[in-house]
């Protein structure tokens, strides 16, 4: 399901996950995602991204590697276990943990995917982002402290997290598109 792909371990290859994993796992941040959403948002694009980029770099997986790898970030999107993930730390440890570990599994398998399944797989991240982002817009209370009294923010603090994962999601597609292009020698 997955393998290492022989490829030697450099400073250069691991400066940007290690720079996503130490912006958002130290106690300054820890602490200001159980105030701020838009922290601990981005901090799971940060762990999946950069489990994403080792995976990538240094393994060979399989679609199913891939598929197991897309669980934790649904998951830790579900009301319950997202409030759950900002509101205490024992679950915010297990959060982290398995988003930056399913996005090695789902980066394994992106160097074996074909065009279509990159460009697929891209649209319905795209899909499932923008959905969750217009949740947040529309201030959803079940991603706030009106559903679950433990969160300590409200429905007014959402709309702001919408926005910078339209940011985020918009970034991701024009680095995909440029990379894609590169590959095809348009550029």
């Amino acid at each position: 399901m997955l393998e290492y792909n022989g490829r030697k371990f450099s400073v250069k290859n691991l400066a940007l996950p290690s720079a996503f994993v130490i912006a958002f796992v130290n106690p300054f941040v820890e602490r200001l995602q159980f105030y701020n959403p838009v922290a601990y948002m981005l901090d799971h694009y940060a762990l999946y991204a950069a489990g994403a980029i080792i995976g990538y770099l240094f393994f060979k997986g399989s679609p199913i590697s891939f598929l197991i790898g897309i669980i934790p970030a649904v998951f830790w999107h579900i009301p319950l276990f997202f409030a759950l993930g900002a509101s205490f730390i024992q679950y915010r440890v297990l959060c982290e943990l398995t988003l930056f570990l399913g996005g090695i599994l789902a980066g394994s398998y992106i160097n074996s995917m074909s065009l279509g399944i990159k460009v697929t797989s891209l649209g319905l991240y795209m899909l499932g982002d923008s959905l969750l982002s217009i949740f947040f817009i529309l201030g959803y209370p079940q991603y706030s402290n009106v559903d679950y009294s433990y969160l300590s923010w409200g429905p007014s603090s959402l709309p702001i997290v919408g926005i910078t994962m339209f940011v985020v999601m918009n970034i991701v597609l024009i680095y995909t598109i440029i990379k894609i292009m590169q590959n095809a020698m348009i550029f």
